[in-house]
């Protein structure tokens, strides 16, 4: 392959925000392997989610369609769907998955050769989970119900240290299980490696080593809207309600922390939990360390496409908001890196590393990116088009206008300077000008002056919805790998179409 390209590896994180990387403008952070990461590849500064919950998401990623064409919205089952991963494989790649790919059911393989499942439950008993086993074999309980089910957890605001010696976390777990099946692999097939980690994810439990790393760290607190959540839609407000009061506490919570009351909390109550979650980051940032050691190591990074990502981010208080769920940028702009294969010479490629691209990327994009990195052509059902060109030569002209992200009667529409929430069968509607507005306070999704551009905004939504729709829908009548009719240009003396591919002859 002329871009040298045969492999591919995807670490994707749990939740992590984009303002999360030291090397991206943010010192308060610790992540000399992403910092090196990013000065080895390309950094895409605007990158976006397409859904604002870790399964909608995932769903989205992998199937290369929005949840209306898959119906993922939220936690939803979507491991039937066909991935373009399942693509991969049919082409002789060999597939892996390490640690959190996050489909129901789980057991259901998808298109991976080889699967290690992580996940992180209070109650573990009942699952195929080869974390789940590994804890068991030590002796040990669930980290996360010790936690979480001690009685204190409102308390804690979703922080504490990880209760077991630091080797049982479910991040260094998938680290050493990527990084042995980098070692081990003698297959002669281009191979296709995820490798997902759990965190930052609540409950925010790093271990004690990497808590000292920030304990006198000065890090950022919340901004808050200057109209506090009552300026908001309602949904904000309830969001804050269901997390306060979503569990019988005389179980604690039933998946992993998913329960916080920030009207008590106090600027130190935010800094503490802010640092527990960036040294769960730290922690991953460590393990990346590990993971590219050992591709260097098998001389993987002469032919392997390396991309970094998360699944979503976290308010973190901004807003008065914690966790996902709503179109805010703390939740839906996520870290990007892509790095490609190492020059001739073993170096990082020449003009293509310590690249900052600025323009919008979303990751729908990314499975149509793989497949034409992989030399395979994207079949129509996808929703994204290939930046493989952008990557190797930094031709954003193929970066979309506009990024989407579904999720929960939920639709964002995001431009570089214009969001639009579109709020399903609801009453209200969010419009934001971004370049005077960037932490989105002023809402004009009711102002006159701004009717027609949001009459514009909502046409254009319509017909992407229904072109997305017409190719999306190819699976549900068995044309998965299929192409949709088009209406062929039209004779420019007869605009009638017997069907297509046939235009009647002029009388």
């Amino acid at each position: 392959m002329q871009h040298g390209i045969r492999n591919i590896v995807v670490i994707m994180t749990d939740q992590q925000r984009a303002d999360t990387i030291a090397t991206h403008g943010n010192p308060h952070m610790i992540t000399p392997h992403l910092d090196q990461l990013a000065a080895e590849g390309i950094s895409f500064a605007n990158a976006f989610a397409c859904g604002a919950t870790c399964v909608a998401s995932r769903a989205a990623f992998y199937t290369g369609q929005y949840a209306h064409n898959t119906g993922c919205y939220s936690f939803d089952r979507w491991a039937h769907n066909r991935t373009w991963v399942h693509e991969l494989a049919e082409e002789g790649y060999h597939t892996a998955a390490i640690g959190k790919v996050h489909h129901t059911p789980s057991s259901n393989p998808m298109a991976f050769h080889d699967r290690i499942h992580a996940e992180n439950f209070p109650d573990m008993t009942d699952w195929n989970d080869d974390y789940a086993n590994y804890l068991k074999s030590g002796g040990h309980p669930s980290g996360c119900k010790l936690l979480t089910q001690d009685g204190h957890w409102l308390e804690k605001f979703v922080s504490d240290r990880f209760p077991l010696p630091e080797e049982y976390h479910e991040d260094q777990f998938v680290g050493r299980m990527a990084e042995r099946w980098i070692n081990d692999y003698a297959d002669t097939k281009p191979f296709y490696l995820h490798i997902g980690f759990q965190g930052p994810h609540d409950p925010f439990d790093p271990p004690e080593r990497f808590v000292e790393m920030y304990r006198d760290r000065n890090v950022p607190l919340p901004r808050r809207d200057r109209g506090g959540l009552a300026s908001r839609p309602p949904q904000y407000a309830r969001h804050m309600e269901s997390v306060r009061s979503n569990t019988d506490w005389s179980r604690g919570p039933s998946h992993a922390g998913w329960t916080v009351d920030l009207s008590a909390a106090t600027d130190d109550d935010y800094r503490r939990m802010r640092r527990h979650y960036y040294a769960l980051i730290t922690q991953i940032d460590e393990q990346v360390g590990r993971i590219m050691d050992a591709l260097r190591q098998r001389g993987m990074l002469r032919d392997t496409l390396v991309v970094f990502s998360s699944d979503h981010g976290d308010n973190l208080g901004d807003h008065e908001l914690m966790y996902k769920w709503l179109m805010t940028d703390q939740s839906v702009r996520v870290p990007m890196i892509v790095r490609l294969p190492d020059s001739d010479d073993g170096t990082p490629p020449s003009g293509r590393s310590g690249v900052t691209d600025n323009s919008l990327f979303s990751q729908i994009d990314v499975g149509p990116t793989v497949l034409q990195a992989a030399g395979i052509d994207t079949p129509d059902r996808l929703d994204g088009t290939s930046a493989l060109n952008r990557i190797l030569a930094g031709d954003t002209s193929t970066a979309p206008e506009a990024v989407v992200c579904e999720d929960n009667y939920l639709l964002m529409w995001r431009t570089a300077t214009r969001k639009y929430i579109h709020y399903a069968g609801q009453e209200h509607a969010e419009y934001f000008d971004l370049t005077s507005d960037p932490f989105e306070e002023e809402n004009l999704a009711s102002s006159a002056a701004h009717e027609s551009e949001l009459a514009q905004i909502k046409a254009e939504l319509l017909d992407w919805l229904l072109v997305s729709r017409y190719h999306g829908s190819l699976p549900q009548i068995e044309m998965t790998n299929g192409r949709r009719r088009i209406w062929p240009a039209n004779h420019p003396h007869d605009p009638w179409v017997l069907h297509p591919g046939t235009i009647r002859e002029a009388p």
